[in-house]
């Protein structure tokens, strides 16, 4: 299959590589993109023991960035089968894109050594067009399942967060003191308590009267609580402190939590598992 992508609106581009950086500060350099009719997904898994994530920040073909879209020789009698793997240097990507450009194309392509790569084509307003062409490695489909979302399963709390930019101040406060782990505390009736231990005793921070949807609660108890590393989730809110939409957030008692966030441009499902203290 071949894919190509086509964004011609500086505002958009700009969009587009703020996604970009968010991803590559999520998946820490190495990244996977899996691309499908629909969407365009960068995804990275560390595994959720001892704490690890998994993430999907996916940009659907429908939202006003692109210009043009293209998959070319799908198999309309194996669906599951019409998708595109492949991993990259995101951080590759990011540093050939600064910002203030008119056009920009993202192209499947090989090299002159027939080694499968991303072809990118930028231009600003004053300038021709420069290509860059990226290194890549494509993910045969048995291994696509590496990739694949954590199962959730049931008995989770879901809760709306507060604005990003309020949690990304009190993350960054608690790390400010040393902090390893942040705990949080929902509740049905629409309460959230974020804590942590630190050398002198422990600090926290809560909220009242936050929306929960009764629809997606499917938890017997009255609260969740859930223990995670506090540098990934620092780096969730840190890389989204300016959005305006509002995080939803599932917890799993003592197992994980999901972070939801949706709006026109993209949608992020972020997992975390749980650790110990």
């Amino acid at each position: 299959m071949k894919f190509s992508s086509l964004l011609q609106d500086t505002a958009a581009i700009d969009v587009f590589i703020k996604i970009l950086t968010a991803a590559s500060r999520l998946s820490k350099k190495r990244c996977c993109v899996k691309i499908e009719k629909e969407a365009l997904n960068f995804i990275s898994s560390s595994g959720l023991h001892d704490g690890g994530a998994w993430f999907s920040l996916s940009v659907p073909f429908c939202s006003q960035l692109f210009r043009k879209f293209d998959m070319v020789g799908m198999n309309p009698r194996n669906p599951e089968q019409n998708l595109i793997f492949f991993e990259f240097d995101i951080d590759s990507l990011v540093r050939i894109l600064p910002g203030g450009h008119c056009y920009l194309k993202l192209k499947l392509s090989k090299s002159q050594n027939d080694e499968p790569i991303l072809g990118v084509e930028v231009r600003n307003p004053e300038a021709d067009i420069v290509s860059h062409q990226i290194p890549i490695t494509i993910v045969l489909s048995k291994y696509w399942n590496t990739f694949a979302r954590p199962t959730i399963g049931h008995r989770k709390m879901s809760i709306s967060m507060p604005p990003p930019k309020s949690i990304a101040r009190f993350i960054h406060a608690f790390r400010n003191m040393n902090a390893r782990v942040i705990k949080f505390t929902a509740s049905s009736s629409g309460d959230l308590r974020i804590s942590t231990k630190i050398d002198n005793g422990e600090i926290d921070a809560s909220f009242s009267d936050l929306q929960t949807n009764p629809s997606e609660s499917d938890s017997q108890e009255d609260t969740a609580n859930v223990q995670l590393m506090i540098r990934n989730i620092s780096t969730l809110f840190q890389s989204f402190a300016n959005t305006k939409s509002r995080v939803k957030m599932n917890i799993i008692s003592n197992r994980m939590a999901e972070f939801n966030m949706h709006n026109e441009d993209y949608l992020l499902s972020f997992i975390v598992g749980n650790v110990s203290d």
